[in-house]
């Protein structure tokens, strides 16, 4: 087993995603992100989506050393998606086995951490509600590193626990978590509910995917799985 496994948040843990007005969020991130200068061209190349073109402002600024004013606006664009977050949690549904997975890891002795483009408020407040406490850390968008596919927050949660790549293993169900365990160096298992949601994983190089929390359980052996 691993010293740490690592779980993405959305469409690994919970169905967050259906449950959030996107759309509504981009009317209100974009002019807010125009009215403190950001550029015509930024929303050129990212015409759609919320967290590309939060992800995007902060290369864009990062790249023009304006870090002494980049802290203050990511933190409010952040909030601004997190509303919208917040706003769908709690309707979120678990994929099977997830909280599960979660648990017999803890009993188990593995450290568990979350590694997700979502708010880590968003994810406590989904903990609470659903009852999960055995996550050993959030590292969420808060913290202002670059989000997948960048591995800037898997190194942090590494770090966190001060955890050899070779000991430690991601979870996640898109393009940009395969990335950024490809680019971090620790293996990657994947959760694809769909066949269209496991083509793309192959096509960005995961080679073990897997239908749910449940099934990923059983292929790791789990107490659980195996009851």
């Amino acid at each position: 087993m691993y010293k740490l496994c690592m779980f993405d948040f959305d469409n690994t843990i919970a169905r967050l995603e259906p449950e959030v007005d996107w759309a509504g969020g981009r009317l209100i991130l974009e002019p807010y992100l125009r009215s403190i200068g950001a550029p015509d061209e930024l929303f050129a190349r990212i015409p759609r989506g919320n967290l590309p073109l939060y992800d995007g402002y902060r290369t864009l600024m990062l790249a023009e050393s304006k870090r002494d004013q980049l802290t203050e606006s990511l933190h409010h664009a952040s909030e601004i998606i997190e509303k919208i977050e917040l706003a769908g949690v709690d309707r979120a549904q678990p994929l099977e086995g997830a909280i599960e997975i979660l648990a017999v890891l803890k009993a188990t002795g593995a450290m568990t951490a979350i590694v997700t483009s979502n708010s880590s408020k968003t994810v406590q407040r989904w903990f609470d509600r659903n009852g999960v406490a055995s996550v050993d850390a959030i590292v969420g968008r808060d913290t202002l590193l670059g989000l997948k596919p960048a591995p800037d927050m898997l190194i942090r949660a590494l770090e966190l626990f001060s955890v050899d790549r070779s000991e430690a293993a991601f979870v996640g169900d898109s393009e940009a978590d395969v990335r950024a365990a490809q680019s971090c160096g620790v293996r990657f298992y994947g959760i694809a509910p769909t066949d269209s949601a496991r083509d793309r994983l192959l096509a960005a190089g995961a080679a073990e995917i897997f239908g749910s929390p449940a099934t990923l359980a059983f292929h790791l052996n789990l107490p659980a799985a195996r009851t």
